[in-house]
Parts: C-alpha cells; sequence; structure tokens
C-alpha cells in the first residue's frame, strides 16, 4: 500500500512538472524537496550505474563548445508521453527521454536576463541599430504564432499533442526566443526600437499633413503666423534651421558609417576612440570643465563599443570576418546578446557561459577572461610606460584596453557574482580558473611588483592602501575650489566581514544580492569581501589544494590585505584563516622552499603593516618567529649558497628578502629590536661586500644584492631606533612617557661595527669590477661584464648604505629641545665614525670638492667625475627602477654631508682654542672647512638639473585624476583602468622621488636671492627654485606631507617674499609707467609669511580623522539632536583636522588631500570659510560659513600679495619651463577674484590690496585679449569656440546662484565702485558661455543696476570682446529680447528728440569689421546688407507702433539723403 502511494505521488509530481514546462523558475513538490536535501550533485549526472557505453559526444561546428545552461538541460520533463509513448515507472526510461529532445532543440528558448540599469551606457546604441550587423529576430508571442511556420518550413514528424505543447510553450510571456533562419525571410522586420513620446507626435503630425492638400497647408500656415508674435516667429525659424542642419550632419555622419565595412564596425570603432576621442594625459593644459563633459562622453562611446568586441580563447579579439561557414544553427543559444552565430564571446556571454551545465564550459569561459584581463592589464600598463626592446612586440595599441577593462569591472556583466559562485563550483579546474581571474581582477602580480619598487625606498617609509577613491565635491565655503578631502569609492562600514555576524532576521533580510552587487560596481575587491570571498578561501587552504591555487589564494589574500584598513581586519577576523597559513608554512618541507612560502610571509608583513596592534599579536602568538627562522640559518660561505643552483638562489634570496622586511616592520613599529644580537651573525656574509666575479659568473649579482640592500635597510630601521647619543637619559624618560613599556631601543655598542661594515661598500666602489660596471653604463666595455648585466642592483646597495649612515649620524646631532633643557647647545666630543666616515667620502670622490666657489651654475664638471656625476648621468639616462635608485643614492649622500656637516661646526664651535696642524691632509682640510662649503658648486648643479627635472614632471601627477568617480581613473591603484598605473606607475613614482630629493636640497642650500647682483643667471636660478618648489606641491602624494610642508616653507620665506616683490615692481615697469608708491616694510613680510602659512597647513594638509567613540558619544550626549533645528551642520565637530602624523606604516588616500590641484594657491583669495574646517561644514546660508572678516581680510591680502607675485615671476620664466601658475585655466583666476567680493568691500577699501587686485584684473584681462584673438586667427569662422570662459561646466553645476549674490552684494555695498564693476562686467563678456552671461543680464537687469557698470573703455579687458560677435544665442534672445528693448527705447528717444537723428544714423551705419565680418566681405558680401538688415531689425522692433514705424521711415529718407 505504501509503495503504491509512493508511486502515486512520484507520479502526480511528474505530471506536476509537465503542466509547468517552459517556466523559468524551478519548481519543486514536496515529495522533491525532500529527496533534495543532502543530495544536490551536478545536473545531468545520476547516481545509477551506467547500463551501457557512453556515446561519445557529436563535436560542433566550430572549435567553441555547445553552451547550455544548467536550468535547459536535463532537468526537462520526457516528452515520449505527448508524442503517443508509454510513459513507465522505470528510471532507465526516463533517462533516455531526457536525453532524446532533438526534435524541441529548435524551439528551445535561453534564458531572459533582466536588464540591468546601474551601468546603462548603450541607450543611445541600442535606439541606432547597425543595418550591417547580423541580428536575431526576436518577437512577441503573437507574432511567433502567426509567423512561426514562415520562419521555419521544417516538417513536424511529431502528433498533435506535440504540436499543442510547443504552441504552450510559445505562449510564456515572459521569455523569447532567437530564430536563426538560414536565409532572411520575407516579410519578417527586424526588431523595433521603443519609440518616444516626440517622436509619436512627430509621427502624427506627419501623418496628417500627408493627408492635407496644398492649398490646406497654405492656410494653415498663415494662420499659424498671423497668431505668433513677429519675434517669436524669427525665434522659432532660427531654431528649425539649427534643428535642419544637426540632422543633416547626424545623417551623413550615419551615412560614412553605413559604408564602412563590417570588420571595421567593432574593431576599428574602439581602435579609434583611443586615439581621437580620448585625450591623452601628456598634454600640460589641465582639462577644463566643458573638455571634462566631451572627454566623459568619448569615454561612453568608448565603453559601449566593447559590448560588441568577441573574443577568443586566448584573450584575442576576434574580427568579423573570421565568422565561420556552415549550419550555425548547431551553434549554442546561451548567447543573451549580439549574434549567436558568430565567432567568439562577448564578455556578458563569457560570463554567462560560467553557470553552463558543463564544467568544461564554465573552465572555457573562465579562461577566456583570464586572458582577456591580463592582456588588458598588460597594455594598460605599457600606454605611458617606457617601453625595453623585449616588451616592444607585446603591447597591442590599436585596441582599447581601457574600455575594456573598466567595462569588465563594471556593474553590467556582473563579473564579482559569477566568479563568487564559481568559487565554489565543485570540480577543482574551474575553481583554480576562477582563482585565476580573481588574480588578474585585483592585479595581484603588477601591484606587487610596485610595491617591491617603493619598498627599496629609504625615503618613502609608508605604503599606501590601493582602495578606489574619489574628491569630495566642492562647496561654496572654498569658493568650489577643487581638492577636497578623499573619500573611498565604497564606504568602508559597506564592507561587511565574515566576522560581524547577523544579529535578528530583519536585518538579514535586507542584505540582498544587489546589494552586493552595487559594492562591487563602486569596488570590485570590496564587493568580494562583503560577498564572502574569506571564508571560501579559508575552506579551500583547509582541502589541501594544489600549488597553483594556493598561490593564486595567497595573492588575493594580499592584494585585499593591501586595499584597506577596513579589509586587512577583515583578514584578521576571519577565524581560522591566518592559523592555516601558518601551519601549511610550517606542514611543508621545511628545507625546500616554494613561492607559497613567500606568499605567506609577505601576507602577515603586509598586515602586520596596516595595524601596530597586529604586529603585535603576530609576535604574541608566535606567528612571526615561525615565518623567519629561515634567517637562523647559517651561510658561512658565498660558494656554498651559489653551488644550491640560480633556481635555489632566486627562492632563497626573495624569502630572505620579505622575512627581513616582515622584521623591519616590527622594528619600526618599536618591537624585536632585541632579536639583532641573535640575527647578525647569521647576516654578516651579506652585510660584506661579496666576489663580484663570481656572482656575474653565476648570475646571481641580483639575487645577492636584494638580500644586501633589505639588510642595511633593516640597520637603518634599527638607527632610527637609537637614542640621541648626548641625552640618553632623557630621550628613554622622554620617550616612556609617550610610549607603551612594549618598545625596544637600539644600543649604541653595536653602532660602530655597523658602520665599519657599511665603509668597506665605500670603498669597494673603487674595485676595477665596479669601475668596469660604470664604464659599460657610460659607453665603455669592460672584461667582466657581460651586455645584460645592469648597475640597479649595486645602487640600490649603495642607497641603503648611504641612509643607514646618514641615520647614524643623524642621531648623534643633539636635538633642539634637549638643548633647551640642557642649557649646552654644542657638541661635547665626537664619536670616532663622525670623522672616518667624512673622510672616506671624500677621499673615494664621493663627492667633487672645489677649492673655490665662483664657478657659474649649472656649469661644474669635475675632472675625472665624481660619484655624484655619475648619479646624475645615470639619473638622466637610466630605465625607471635606475634612475630611481641614483636619486635614491643621492639623497642618502646628501644626507650625509647634511649630518657631517653640522656635526663637524658643533664641535669646532666648542673648541675655544683649535689645534692647527701643518701636516693635514687634503681629505682633513676640507672636512674642517666644512665638505658642505667645499661641495657647493657640484650640488648647485645638481640642484639646477633637478629644479628642471621636477618642472618637467610635475604635470604627470595633475594628469591622472580626470572624471572623479567614474572613467579611466575612478581611484587609485593599480587595476583600475589608470592609463599607465596612473598613480602607481613608475614614472609618477620617480617624479615624488625627484621632488623629495629637491626639497631636501633647497631647504639645505636655501634660496637667497641676491637682490643686489641682478644677473640674468642669478635671477634665472632664482625663478627656478620657485617655480620647482610650486611644482614639488602638485607632486607628492599622500606620505608626501612632510615634504610639501617643507616645500610651502621655503615659497614664504621672508626673503622669497621680498623676491617675488622685485618680480612685481619689474612685470608692471615693463607694462607701462604704473608702479607701486609704498614700500612694504618687514613685519608686513613676517605677517604675510605667518599668515599663509598657517592657511596653507590648515587649508591642504590637514587630516580628517574621527574622534574615538567615547569622545564622539560624549559630543552626541552633551548636544542631543532636536527635531526641526538645524543641527546637521555640525560634521566638523566630530572630526580632529590638525596636521597628523600618524605611527601607522601605511597610509590612507582617503580622509587626506594630497595630491594639491593645480590651483591650490589660489585658496587664500577663495576661501570664505576658517580654513580649519574648510570643505567640512557644509549650510546653504552664506554668512554661517564666512569667519571673521578681520581674519578673512588678513589671508585675503596675503593671498593677494602671493598670487600676484608668482604670477608675475612666472612671466619672466624662460622658453621650455613648465609653469603651474600658467597652467591653472583662467576661468579659475577670474573667479577667485569674484570670490573675495562676496564679503563686502574689505579688500578694495585697503589701498595696498586694491591696487595688487586691479593690477591682477589688467594682467588676467590681457590674458583673455589674447586667448579671444588666438582662437579668432586660427578658427576665424567658427566663432562658438569663443566661450573659453565656461564658469558653469568648469566651477560649478550652479553658478548662477553665485553670480545672483555677487551682484546683489555689488547693488548693496558697492556704490558704483569701479574696480567692483569691472570685475561684475567680466560675466557680459561674449567669451563666457551662454548661460553664465544670461544669468549676469537677468540679474543685473532685475537688480536694476547696469547703469553701476562701468564703461566699455574702463574695463580690464578689450571693449570689442562684449560687443562682438554679435550675441546669437537663442536663449538670450528669447528670454530678454535686450535688443528689441534697446531699439525701441532708441527710437522712442528719437521720436521725441530731432536732434538725436545724427547719433541714430552713426549708430545704423556703423561699420567697424570684426574678424568674420572681414572674411564675409571678401567672399563678396556687400557692405550695404548689413544696412538693410539693421533696418528691418528696428522695423521689428517696432511690434506694430505707427509712431516707431514712422520714426523708422524717417531714418531711411534721411539715410537716402545722406547717401547723394
Amino acid at each position: 500500500m505504501e509503495k503504491k502511494q509512493s508511486s502515486q505521488a512520484s507520479t502526480t509530481a511528474k505530471k506536476n512538472r509537465k503542466k509547468i514546462f517552459g517556466n523559468t523558475s524551478l519548481q519543486l513538490s514536496d515529495v522533491d524537496a525532500s529527496c533534495m536535501v543532502g543530495g544536490i550533485v551536478e545536473k545531468g549526472i545520476s547516481d545509477k550505474p551506467v547500463l551501457g557505453p557512453i556515446a561519445p559526444p557529436r563535436p560542433t561546428v566550430l572549435h567553441f563548445p555547445v553552451a547550455r545552461h544548467r536550468s535547459e538541460g536535463p532537468h526537462w520533463s520526457p516528452v515520449n508521453s505527448k508524442m503517443g509513448g508509454e510513459e513507465g515507472d522505470d528510471d532507465s526510461e526516463d533517462d533516455e527521454a531526457v536525453m532524446d529532445f532533438d526534435l524541441v532543440k529548435p524551439f528551445a528558448k535561453p534564458i531572459v536576463r533582466k536588464k540591468k540599469k546601474d551601468m546603462d551606457f548603450g541607450k543611445r546604441a541600442q535606439m541606432e541599430l547597425d543595418e550591417n550587423m547580423t541580428s536575431t529576430v526576436r518577437e512577441t508571442s503573437s507574432i511567433r504564432k502567426n509567423s512561426l511556420n514562415q520562419v521555419h518550413p521544417r516538417p513536424n514528424p511529431v502528433g498533435d499533442d506535440l504540436k499543442s505543447e510547443q504552441e504552450s510553450v510559445l505562449d510564456s510571456s515572459d521569455m523569447q526566443i532567437d530564430v536563426i533562419p538560414k536565409s532572411p525571410p520575407v516579410g519578417i522586420q527586424e526588431e523595433q526600437v521603443p519609440i518616444s513620446l516626440e517622436s509619436e507626435i512627430d509621427a502624427e503630425n506627419r501623418a496628417r499633413l500627408q493627408g492635407m492638400s496644398t492649398e490646406e497647408i497654405v492656410q494653415a500656415q498663415d494662420e499659424i503666423m498671423g497668431r505668433l508674435d513677429p519675434a517669436l516667429l524669427q525665434l522659432l525659424k532660427r531654431r528649425g534651421e539649427e534643428k535642419l542642419k544637426k540632422q543633416r550632419t547626424s545623417s551623413s555622419d550615419n551615412n560614412a558609417q553605413k559604408a564602412s565595412p563590417r570588420s571595421d564596425n567593432a574593431v576599428s570603432h574602439v581602435a579609434t576612440e583611443d586615439t581621437s576621442n580620448h585625450t591623452r594625459t601628456d598634454g600640460l593644459v589641465p582639462i577644463s570643465g566643458q573638455a571634462k563633459g566631451k572627454l566623459w562622453n568619448a569615454w561612453s562611446e568608448r565603453v559601449e563599443a566593447v559590448r560588441r568586441l568577441r573574443f577568443s580563447s586566448d584573450g584575442t579579439v576576434v574580427s568579423f570576418n573570421q565568422i565561420p561557414q556552415g549550419n550555425l544553427a548547431e551553434r549554442d543559444y546561451l548567447r543573451t546578446e549580439g549574434d549567436p552565430g558568430a565567432a567568439g564571446y562577448t564578455i556578458k556571454e563569457a560570463v554567462s557561459l560560467t553557470r553552463s551545465l558543463i564544467a568544461g564550459q564554465r573552465d572555457l569561459a573562465l579562461v577566456l577572461l583570464s586572458n582577456v584581463l591580463n592582456k588588458a592589464l598588460q597594455n594598460i600598463n605599457q600606454i605611458h610606460v617606457q617601453i625595453t626592446r623585449q616588451d616592444a612586440n607585446k603591447v597591442d595599441r590599436s585596441i582599447d584596453w581601457e574600455a575594456i577593462w573598466a567595462y569588465a569591472l563594471g556593474p553590467e556583466p556582473e563579473l564579482v557574482l559569477a566568479l563568487r559562485m564559481c568559487l565554489d563550483d565543485n570540480h577543482k579546474s574551474v575553481v583554480r580558473t576562477c582563482a585565476k581571474v580573481i588574480y588578474y581582477t585585483l592585479s595581484c602580480d603588477v601591484n606587487e611588483n610596485f610595491f617591491d619598487v617603493s619598498e627599496k625606498l629609504a625615503t618613502l617609509r609608508k605604503d599606501t592602501f590601493t582602495a578606489p577613491v574619489f574628491r569630495s565635491k566642492p562647496e561654496i565655503d572654498v569658493g568650489f575650489l577643487h581638492g577636497g578631502f578623499w573619500k573611498y569609492n565604497a564606504k568602508p562600514s559597506n564592507v561587511l566581514s565574515h566576522d560581524e555576524d547577523i544579529i535578528d532576521d530583519e536585518i538579514e533580510g535586507k542584505r540582498t544580492i544587489q546589494d552586493d552587487i552595487v559594492v562591487a560596481g563602486q569596488d570590485f575587491a570590496a564587493g568580494l569581501v562583503r560577498m564572502g570571498i574569506l571564508p571560501a578561501l579559508y575552506y579551500l587552504l583547509e582541502s589541501d589544494p594544489t600549488a597553483a591555487l594556493e598561490e593564486y589564494i595567497l595573492s588575493i589574500l594580499i592584494a585585499i590585505a593591501r586595499h584597506s584598513p577596513k579589509c586587512a581586519n577583515a583578514i584578521m577576523n576571519c577565524q581560522r584563516l591566518l592559523q592555516t597559513v601558518v601551519s601549511r608554512f610550517i606542514a611543508k618541507d621545511n628545507i625546500e622552499i616554494q613561492p607559497s612560502k613567500i606568499k605567506s610571509v609577505r601576507l602577515l608583513k603586509v598586515l602586520a603593516q596596516s595595524d601596530r596592534k597586529q604586529c603585535f599579536d603576530f609576535i604574541k602568538n608566535g606567528s612571526f618567529q615561525t615565518l623567519t627562522w629561515h634567517l637562523y640559518q647559517p651561510t658561512s660561505f658565498l660558494d656554498n649558497w651559489i653551488k644550491s643552483g640560480k633556481e635555489k638562489c632566486k627562492l632563497s634570496s626573495a624569502l630572505m628578502v620579505e622575512q627581513l622586511r616582515f622584521w623591519k616592520v616590527c622594528i619600526q613599529h618599536g618591537y624585536c629590536v632585541s632579536y639583532f644580537s641573535e640575527i647578525f651573525p647569521y647576516l654578516c656574509l651579506w652585510l660584506n661586500p661579496p666576489m663580484l666575479e663570481k656572482l656575474i659568473e653565476n648570475d646571481v649579482l641580483r639575487e645577492f644584492a636584494s638580500i644586501s640592500n633589505e639588510a642595511y635597510l633593516v640597520l637603518e630601521a634599527l638607527a632610527r631606533r637609537l637614542p640621541n647619543l648626548f641625552s640618553q637619559k632623557h630621550q628613554r624618560n622622554l620617550i616612556s612617557e609617550d610610549s607603551g613599556v612594549d618598545t625596544d631601543f637600539w644600543s649604541w655598542s653595536h653602532v660602530g661595527p655597523m658602520v665599519d661594515v657599511a665603509l668597506k661598500w665605500i670603498v669597494w666602489k673603487n674595485d676595477p669590477s665596479i669601475c668596469n660596471l660604470f664604464n659599460r653604463e657610460e659607453g665603455i666595455s669592460g672584461p667582466l661584464v657581460s651586455q645584460d648585466l645592469s648597475l640597479t642592483s649595486l645602487l640600490w646597495v649603495y642607497s641603503a648604505v648611504m641612509h643607514m649612515l646618514s641615520r647614524v649620524l643623524e642621531r648623534v646631532i643633539p636635538d633642539d629641545t634637549v638643548h633647551f633643557h640642557e642649557s649646552c647647545s654644542l657638541v661635547p666630543w665626537l664619536p670616532e665614525f663622525v670623522p672616518k666616515v667624512g673622510l672616506e667620502i671624500i677621499k673615494h670622490s664621493f663627492v667633487g670638492c672645489s677649492d673655490t666657489n665662483n664657478a657659474k651654475y649649472g656649469n661644474y664638471s669635475n675632472v675625472g667625475g665624481s660619484f655624484i656625476e655619475k648619479l646624475c648621468n645615470l639619473r638622466q639616462q637610466g630605465d625607471y627602477e635606475e634612475s630611481l635608485a641614483s636619486v635614491c643614492c643621492l639623497h642618502g649622500l646628501l644626507g650625509i654631508i647634511i649630518n657631517i656637516n653640522k656635526l663637524i661646526t658643533l664641535a669646532r664651535a666648542g673648541v675655544q682654542t683649535p689645534v692647527e696642524n701643518s701636516t693635514s691632509s687634503r681629505e682633513e682640510k676640507i672636512l674642517k672647512d666644512g665638505i658642505l662649503k667645499g661641495s657647493l658648486v657640484e650640488l648647485r648643479s645638481v640642484q639646477n638639473m633637478f629644479m628642471k627635472l621636477v618642472a618637467s614632471e610635475w604635470h604627470l601627477v595633475q594628469s591622472i585624476e580626470k572624471f572623479g568617480r567614474g572613467g579611466p581613473a575612478p581611484g587609485v591603484g593599480v587595476g583600475w583602468g589608470a592609463s599607465g598605473g596612473g598613480y602607481w606607475s613608475s614614472p609618477v613614482l620617480l617624479a615624488q622621488a625627484d621632488a623629495r630629493f629637491l626639497t631636501d636640497l633647497i631647504e639645505t642650500l636655501k634660496i637667497e636671492p641676491k637682490f643686489d647682483i641682478h644677473t640674468e643667471e642669478e635671477m634665472t636660478f632664482t625663478m627656478l627654485a620657485i617655480n620647482s618648489s610650486l611644482g614639488v606641491c602638485v607632486t607628492a602624494g599622500p606620505t608626501d606631507g612632510t615634504h610639501v610642508k617643507k616645500a610651502i616653507s621655503s615659497l614664504l620665506d621672508v626673503l622669497v617674499l621680498k623676491y617675488l616683490n622685485l618680480c612685481v615692481c619689474r612685470f608692471l615697469s615693463s607694462r607701462g609707467p604704473k608702479l607701486f608708491d609704498w614700500d612694504d616694510k618687514e613685519e608686513d613680510y613676517l605677517l604675510f609669511s605667518r599668515t599663509l602659512s598657517s592657511h596653507f597647513s590648515n587649508r591642504w594638509l590637514s587630516v580628517k580623522k574621527k574622534l574615538k567613540d567615547s569622545d564622539s558619544k560624549n559630543i552626541s550626549d552633551s548636544k542631543p539632536l532636536k527635531k526641526g533645528k538645524s543641527f546637521l551642520d555640525t560634521i566638523y565637530e566630530d572630526i580632529d583636522t590638525s596636521f597628523i602624523t600618524s605611527q601607522d606604516l601605511v597610509a590612507e588616500w582617503a580622509h587626506q588631500r594630497l595630491p594639491l590641484p593645480i590651483c591650490w594657491f589660489l585658496s587664500p583669495v577663495s576661501t570664505l570659510c576658517d580654513s580649519k574646517i574648510a570643505g567640512l561644514k557644509k549650510s546653504s546660508n552664506l554668512q554661517d560659513l564666512m569667519q571673521s572678516p578681520g581674519d578673512f581680510l588678513v589671508v585675503a591680502r596675503a593671498g593677494l600679495f602671493f598670487l600676484l607675485g608668482i604670477e608675475a615671476l612666472s612671466s619672466f620664466l624662460p622658453a621650455g619651463i613648465h609653469s603651474p601658475v600658467k597652467s591653472v585655466p583662467l576661468v579659475w583666476k577670474l573667479h577667485s577674484l569674484s570670490v573675495i567680493l562676496l564679503v563686502g568691500m574689505g579688500v578694495l577699501e585697503e589701498e595696498k590690496s586694491r591696487v595688487r587686485y586691479e593690477a591682477l584684473q589688467d594682467l588676467y584681462g590681457n590674458l583673455l585679449h589674447q586667448a579671444r584673438s588666438c582662437i579668432l586667427s586660427s578658427e576665424p569662422r567658427n566663432e562658438n569656440n569663443l566661450e573659453i570662459l565656461a564658469f558653469e561646466s568648469e566651477i560649478h553645476g550652479t553658478y548662477s546662484t553665485f553670480i545672483e549674490t555677487l551682484v546683489e552684494q555689488f547693488s548693496a555695498v558697492s556704490y558704483g565702485d569701479l574696480i567692483y564693476g569691472r570685475q561684475v562686467a567680466v560675466y557680459l563678456h561674449r567669451c563666457v558661455e551662454a548661460p553664465v552671461r544670461l544669468a549676469a543680464w537677468n540679474t543685473l537687469t532685475n537688480s536694476r543696476v547696469l547703469e553701476l557698470l562701468p564703461p566699455l573703455e574702463n574695463c580690464f579687458t578689450d571693449a570689442e570682446g562684449y560687443l562682438e560677435p554679435v550675441e546669437d544665442n537663442s536663449d538670450i534672445c528669447d528670454k530678454l529680447l535686450l535688443r528689441n528693448k534697446l531699439s525701441r527705447s532708441l527710437l522712442q528717444d528719437f521720436s521725441s528728440k530731432q536732434q538725436h537723428e545724427v547719433m541714430m544714423l552713426n549708430i545704423i551705419q556703423y561699420n567697424k569689421p570684426s574678424a568674420s565680418q572681414i572674411i564675409k566681405q571678401e567672399d563678396g558680401a556687400p557692405v550695404g546688407n548689413a544696412i538693410e538688415k539693421r533696418l528691418e531689425f528696428l522695423i521689428e522692433a517696432c511690434e506694430g507702433s505707427s509712431s516707431l514705424l514712422t520714426a523708422v521711415e524717417r531714418l531711411k529718407s534721411s539715410l537716402k539723403i545722406s547717401q547723394l
């Protein structure tokens, strides 16, 4: 009985499944659901034993597999019952019935995916169907019923039951079918594009016109023209002509595109977009607002074009002429877009294929995606990077890989969701390939290559997190000035780590997959973490993965750890994840070194860098000791290490480098310093100079040098932990108060032997083998050097040695704070190694010391060549890494020179009666007189070279930031689409290294202009120093805040400010007799210096840091929010914006403002609020934003002085020197002058500031006149390009509101002030874009203050720019009708006052030709037509008034009389 019931239940379930045949959702009965629990297996795989031999798979036409979705396959109900067969209960019969679906295969329907609206670049592309593209016919259900036999005229061998079942399937309203006819059928149209409301109205109008006769049309036209106003009718005619022109141009463009071959439609389109529409980042002029809009539109078109691209399995773009011939109906029907018969797969098709039933197809799709992403990543990073000979043939410049990368990682393909699902696949090959795709998506390899180079820079103590960021939107409180705080693309609160358990079901129900996709669209890595990738990786590590999969998993974990502090904490909080990593490190063969071990150490090092507490936890739980035990492995002889083989040398070198870096991180946090005594004996081999011949012979020089470099960087980190030599007791007490009890310090007893070992490298520089290396770089071949050997590895070692010695010498110099307490500012004695280091540096020609300082700047050459000179040559001639190593060497050597010079000077000052020694050597005399003084000539030459380098490099950093949150650089970090790597490229890293070195060099040598010597060479050198300091400010990254502060300090030195005033006087004297009739006093310069220094530090170098939870809780408790009151404008109370030096070793891009925008120096005259809360407090009331008038006026006056000074200096720079001041768009400079006037007349009431303000107006007016003349001379026929002052497009979208506020202030407080009126009148200039011009006219007219504006001859730009070309903007003519009003006013005046007849005749006969009119006259247009058009316009302005028409007739008769 029970068996019978169960069989009936199963039969019922099968019948139910037949009724819903064709439904897209999976529906299960209770019996099926109970059977599926714990029994989910791969679809199509049966648990029953195979009764017979398995038939081999039938090959398809193409080399691509037939792709079917899992929901399309064997779970369909058997069709035997519908064909007259008997449905039995035997499972084997069901299996055979399931596999026999060839008869219904032509009617199989693919899954219809919902249209995603997250990133819809294709709205326009979907409305313009390409006629040459082979498209599928997708019909509605009703059309399918009526025309099914016409589309597929194939015989129907099945009975009526099957026919009815097929019709029921086709009746499904929510599914579509792709019909692929072998030949185009007659009467079948393509898919209809949705018609807009405007198109429907136009179609109705045209249909009605077709039904009307010619007489009826003319009668209707006359009726319409009689009802409309003549002015309005003229306006409509003009608009109609403009529409016809646009339609003609668009139709011609479309015809040109249709005439192109089909193969050029996608591939060539992307290639041409890359070169034409995409503005490269090589330009020196920043991208304006209008250019940004055009770039964004061009970028959208480039990404749209990627949809049509198809890729082969190796990641190359498939040309359309590779479409195979044959039965394309056998092709897979999985594709949801494009042409199913075309070769290759689109990115969306490949993502859909990852959900296929067959594991091989899923693996194929992932392989294709990994190859596409790998190729895109390689080509993106080669766009603006110097290409070596080996990589020259690997770069493909014909495909827009930036757009491909952005589309693949965008929200539309939903790649992140597919990867997260494939990571849980039950096939190991699919999982491994999926991990490979994630590996390329997170740019793991490229990121690590960058960080490997950056960690060799001893001057760069901090790494940076790689999460994508964007700038906060500027507000009125900062004058809309760009350069706000960086913010994460995805909020850290949205990156939910696995340890944050859901407390209640309500919160759990709100978390959806769509939310995860949205976060992944903002930040790919954050989306993966939110989707729970960390527990999945932990499970894979526990399941004993293969070596390749384990490497991919560890690389992905490293990339996530480098992403942000939130992601690093998520890894730390993932249960047993790190314990598994450490246990697998121990479980493997301890002697054999594998790449996974290297990456395990790197993972823990990166996590320790991100947080000091995590580093302490690794030491406490023994993870650090476990992963660094190889450092205790003895290697007493170099021969033993070389004999192990090159591959083992590479692996051992890489492992020791990572272990030493891990130890260095712990030392920088203040831990593990005491381990030095135990590890030092095992480091002696790597700290001493090697036998170069053996290393070169066995090709392991780079491996040895890498270990030596890291060993000396560890010593440099230990030297930072040294207490001050002459105040050890005081220093220990001071540090113990500020630091924890677990902080270690290095002992001075270890310093002496370390310095002696380091000096061996100094002496080794003159070894013949080393000299041969330098000779090879200079073009002289040596016997021991192969052609493929580079100096780079040894230069890194010398760089580490120099910085280690410099840091030790720095800790000998007494601290200024200690001097104050000890009442002794001199060095009582010098350690023995101080003069020893100085003598060795001089003896071995590291510094080119000269006996005279009268050499000309920049022309110094030392006979024989010093080490500094050779490093400068390598910086100019070497590749990026070699140049970086050279700059780092120079920086360390400069530190040694500075510190030795300070110590010798302090020691000599403490000796009252110096002993004269006549037998002193040349080196001792130079050391006694001052090593800095002796090398001054050479250092000046180096400064001259680096000033020019920095001036040519700052634009690289400024050109990266383009579109804010979207586009080629939506954020920062390799892998986010920035050309060449963006901020993470070698050129930017080199430019920032140059800027750091030049900053310290200028700080040492000072900018000391000689006012009594006015030679051209002296003036040029000083101007280059000031200009390069401005370049440093816009080059520095988020880790270079200290160097930016140094550069600003050098710019605001009193002597520099005096020199800027001298440049202003020189500039004004060259333009006319107008000079200042006063002299600024010393206290004025000191006030300017203090004011600007405080402003720039608070405005640009502050760090937004949230207070502790307890503090914020106290604030919220003390000031509760009440409903109905505006307490939301107190954001600044929850943050601390002081200049903070974080103790962490990784800096965040978020919460700070570096790199500075190109217009940063405009902030003193553009910031309305207090600079400490700039960009933080938001309010709609302007008065709430303003700081106290006294503070604002002081900052604004100092800002005007500084702005005029650097503008004057930039005008005297030599040709070929790029100035950041000249590169700021003129629209920003004019806008900043307007912002000052929002607070009233305070700035203009002070005499000196008023004169400086007027001088800036004249300067910018002259620049505007030059720009306008240049445009008219180059493109005289296209006067639309005149609108170069794009205030609304460039400054802010609501600039009209700013104009209204400015005019209100003008009418309220100016009383017709000439300077104020000149600034307001500039918004009426024809070079101003039309919306702003319209807003200015409206506001001035409504406020009735037009008469307060100055006459044209008193404006600060040419009068012709306000009048010509004639206003032709339809909006201005439509809304204001200024010419009609003015014409009527003139005619009324003429009709009442006959004596004004001569004036009216002169106005009508005015014939001063503009540039465009000259061209028209040359083309043969008569001059008299202009007078006739003016009279016709006067008649239209009369609007039927008889008195005014009579006045016009009198004017006509007077004109005839005057022409006789």
